[in-house]
C-alpha cells in the first residue's frame, strides 16, 4: 500500500548536521510509497549533494527576518518523487561548472562539479534554476521501479552499490584533499562522518582519536550521539592499544565492551550499535562509531566489508593530515632556523665591523632587539684598570657599576664562566630575585662573554617585546650572539689598545681628532648637540719638580681613574700630551657639560693622594665648549682651550665655559 501523504515541506535550518535530520524524512517518506531500498539510497545521497549545495550558498547572518534556511518539498504522484531544494543566496550557472570523473577526481576535486555529476547519474531527471541574486532551486525526480523478474534485483542492487561506493570515494577524496591543505582536522573528519551517515543510512555517529597527551581515545566529532557530553575520552592503555592493533577484524565493538565497559553501559545498542577501527599500519588512529540504521531491516552483507574501507580510508586521512602536520612543523622549524642563521652572520658581520668600544653596545643591544625581540639588554663590561664591571648605559637607568656583591646571580654566573637561563623566576630556588617585579615577564638569561677563559663581559637579557617569556631556543641562539660579541670585545680591547695612552689608558690626542671628526658628521646629520672638556692640571710641574716624574705619573693615573669613573660610557676620555685632558660629550649641550666639568674639578680637589705620608693638593681647570654648525674641528677645539686658558688666567681650579648670559662662568 502507497503512502497517504503525496507531499511533504521542509524548512532544513542552515545548521551543522541538518542535512541528517532531513535524510531521515525522506527515507521514511519514500520507504512509504513504496520504493526500493537501493532507490531511496540513490535518492538520498543525491539530497545530501543538494542540500549541501544549498546550505553553502545560502546566506548567513542576516539581520532578524532575512531567508537563511533551505526550503526543501517531496511530492509523490503515485509513479514519480519530486525532490526540490531552494536556497536564496546570490545563484550560480550550472552550465559552468567542470563535472568531473572519477579519475578527473583523484587529481584536482571540484566539490561542486562532483555534486552535480553525481545527481545527475543518481537520478532520473534533474533541473537547476538560478535566479541571480535571489538563489537557486535543484528540482530532482525519481521514478519509482519493480522489479521484474525477482532475479534482476541482485544486478541492480550490485549497480547502487557501485554508484554508491564511487560517491563515498569521490566526497572523501574531496576531503583528504582539504585535509592535505593543513586544514582543520575536526571539520575534515565532521565532513566524512556526515557523509558516511548519510548515504549508509545511520541515524548517529562519533570518531574518537588517539589523544597523545592521555592515556587512550578523546572524542573529536560527535553527530547526534552527544558522546562529547556523555563519553568525552576512552581510557585505554598503551597495552589496551597495542591489543587493539593486533585484531584482524576492523568491527572492534567487543573488544571495546571487554576494555571499557562503561563505554556500552553509557550508550544503548541503537546509539552505538557498531565500532570501527582506524588505524595505519600498525599504529591506533581511533575508532569509528556508528549507530543504528534508518531503516532497520537493512542488514546487507557487504555493510561490513564497505564499513571496513571506509574506515581505512578515513584512517588515512587522518594519517595524512598528521603526516602534513608534521611536514608543516618541520618546514616551519627549518625556516625559523634558517632565519636564525642568518640573523647570527649578519649580527656577526656587525659585531665584529664596529670596533669602537663605545658603540659596541649599541650595536649588540640594536642586534638582540631585531633579532630577538628583547625588550631590557644590558651589557657590562670588564675595566680591568679597576678590576670591576661597568654597566654600559644604552639608554636604561643603570648604575655606572655592577656591584657583584647585591648580584648573587651575576657573581654566580661569572665565577662558574656558565650561562644561566631561569624559565619562571616563581620555580627557581637557588637565588633570590628581589628585582623580579620591575620585570613584565618571569623568566632571564644572563651569558657571560669568556675569551680565552676570561670574563670579559656580562649579558643580561629579559622582557620580550612581544609579551612571551625567553624559551630554550632563545637560550641557545642567544649564546651563539655572545660567542660573536666576544670575538668583538677583545677585537675592540686590540684596537683600543693601539688609540690609548699606556700610563692613563685613556685615548691619545691622535683619536681625540679622528673621534670628533666623526662626531660633528654625526651632529650635522642628526641635529644632536655636542660638547667638549679641555682640563688641565694646576700646578704639575712644580709637583714633578718636588716629587719626582714617578710620583707625577702616579697623580695621571689617579685622575685618569676618577675621569673614567665620572663620565658615561659614550663619552670619550682622551690625554693630549703632558698633563693636559680632552673629554669628548656626544648628546651634551653646554650647561651639562659645565655639570661634569664641574663634578670632576670637585672629585679631583676633594681626593687624597699620598706619598710617603704626605697628603698631595691637586686641582685642575677646565675649559668647556659647545659645537656651533659654523665651526670647523680646529675652530671647536680652539674655543675650548680659550675657555682653560681663561680658567688659569683667572687662578685654576675652576670651570670656565658658561656665558654671562647664562648666568656664571
Amino acid at each position: 500500500m502507497g503512502s497517504l501523504i503525496r507531499q511533504i515541506t521542509l524548512k532544513v535550518a542552515n545548521e551543522r548536521d541538518s542535512e541528517l535530520e532531513a535524510c531521515e524524512v525522506l527515507d521514511t517518506f519514500a520507504k512509504k510509497c513504496d520504493f526500493l531500498p537501493e532507490s531511496i539510497d540513490e535518492m538520498r545521497l543525491a539530497f545530501i549533494e543538494a542540500l549541501i549545495n544549498a546550505k553553502e550558498h545560502a546566506p548567513k547572518n542576516l539581520p532578524e527576518g532575512g531567508e537563511t534556511d533551505v526550503q526543501t518539498s517531496f511530492l509523490y504522484d503515485g509513479e514519480n518523487l519530486t525532490i526540490q531544494v531552494r536556497d536564496f543566496g546570490q545563484g550560480f550557472n550550472p552550465t559552468q561548472v567542470e563535472k568531473p570523473d572519477i579519475k578527473k577526481k583523484l587529481k584536482s576535486a571540484n566539490k561542486r562539479g562532483w555534486g552535480l555529476m553525481l545527481m545527475e547519474k543518481l537520478m532520473d531527471g534533474v533541473e537547476i534554476s538560478s535566479f541571480p541574486p535571489s538563489g537557486t532551486l535543484i528540482k530532482m525526480v525519481k521514478k519509482r521501479i519493480k522489479i521484474d523478474p525477482p532475479d534482476s534485483g541482485d544486478l541492480i542492487r550490485e549497480r547502487k552499490r557501485i554508484e554508491r561506493l564511487k560517491y563515498i570515494l569521490g566526497s572523501f577524496i574531496d576531503l583528504s584533499s582539504f585535509l592535505c591543505q593543513n586544514r582543520d582536522l575536526e571539520t575534515g573528519l565532521r565532513s566524512m562522518l556526515r557523509i558516511l551517515l548519510g548515504t549508509l543510512g545511520v541515524s548517529r555517529g562519533a570518531i574518537y582519536i588517539v589523544d597523545p597527551t592521555h592515556d587512550g581515545l578523546h572524542c573529536i566529532v560527535d553527530i547526534k550521539l552527544r558522546a562529547k557530553e556523555k563519553f568525552p575520552q576512552i581510557r585505554l592503555s598503551p597495552a589496551d592499544l597495542a591489543n587493539l592493533s593486533n585484531l584482524e577484524n576492523l568491527e572492534v565493538s567487543s573488544a571495546i565492551a571487554r576494555l571499557s565497559p562503561d563505554f556500552f553501559q553509557t550508550f544503548t545498542k541503537e546509539e552505538a550499535e557498531q565500532v570501527y577501527l582506524l588505524k595505519a599500519d600498525t599504529d591506533v588512529l581511533g575508532i569509528l562509531v556508528l549507530g543504528a540504521r534508518f531503516r532497520l531491516e537493512d542488514n546487507e552483507a557487504y555493510d561490513g566489508d564497505l564499513l571496513s574501507t571506509l574506515s581505512r580510508n578515513i584512517s588515512s586521512a587522518i594519517n595524512t593530515f598528521r603526516l602534513m602536520e608534521q611536514l608543516k612543523s618541520a618546514n616551519t622549524e627549518l625556516d625559523t632556523r634558517v632565519k636564525e642563521l642568518s640573523a647570527v652572520r649578519e649580527a656577526s658581520q656587525s659585531i665584529s665591523s664596529e670596533l669602537e668600544m663605545e658603540n659596541l653596545p649599541f650595536t649588540v643591544e640594536r642586534i638582540f632587539q631585531n633579532v630577538m625581540k628583547i625588550g631590557k639588554f644590558s651589557l657590562a663590561l670588564h675595566d680591568p684598570s679597576e678590576n670591576r664591571y661597568s654597566l654600559c648605559q644604552t639608554g636604561r637607568e643603570l648604575p655606572q657599576v655592577l656591584d657583584l656583591w647585591s648580584s648573587p646571580i651575576s657573581r654566580y654566573v661569572i665565577q662558574k664562566m656558565t650561562p644561566l637561563f631561569v624559565a619562571d623566576v616563581t620555580r627557581e630556588k637557588r637565588f633570590q630575585f628581589p628585582r623580579a617585579k620591575n620585570y613584565q615577564t618571569p623568566s632571564f638569561i644572563v651569558i657571560p662573554v669568556v675569551v680565552q677563559e676570561e670574563v670579559l663581559g656580562l649579558v643580561n637579557l629579559t622582557d620580550r617585546t612581544d609579551g612571551q617569556p625567553l624559551t630554550e631556543r632563545d637560550f641557545n641562539l642567544a649564546q651563539l650572539l655572545c660567542a660573536q660579541l666576544g670575538i668583538a670585545l677583545k677585537n675592540a680591547n686590540l684596537y683600543k689598545l693601539g688609540i690609548t695612552d699606556g700610563l692613563t689608558h685613556l685615548y691619545t690626542q691622535h683619536y681625540l681628532k679622528m673621534r670628533l671628526a666623526q662626531e660633528i658628521s654625526r651632529l650635522r646629520r642628526i641635529k644632536s648637540p655636542l660638547s667638549v672638556i679641555m682640563m688641565d692640571m694646576d700646578g704639575f710641574r712644580a709637583l714633578n719638580e718636588a716629587h719626582g716624574d714617578f710620583v707625577g705619573d702616579q697623580v695621571l693615573s689617579k685622575v685618569s681613574n676618577i675621569i673614567k669613573r665620572q663620565i658615561r660610557f659614550n663619552d670619550i676620555p682622551c690625554r693630549c700630551g703632558g698633563e693636559k685632558f680632552a673629554l669628548i660629550l656626544p648628546d651634551t649641550h653646554l650647561k651639562g657639560a659645565v655639570i661634569v666639568a664641574e663634578k670632576l674639578r670637585t672629585t679631583i680637589e676633594t681626593s687624597k693622594i699620598l706619598h710617603q705620608a704626605t697628603e698631595l693638593k691637586v686641582t685642575a681647570s677646565f675649559g668647556v665648549a659647545t659645537f656651533e654648525i659654523n665651526m670647523s674641528l680646529e675652530q671647536f677645539l680652539e674655543a675650548a682651550d680659550r675657555q682653560l686658558r681663561e680658567a688659569k688666567a683667572k687662578g685654576g681650579n675652576m670651570v670656565w665655559g658658561l656665558t654671562e648670559e647664562d648666568g656664571a662662568n
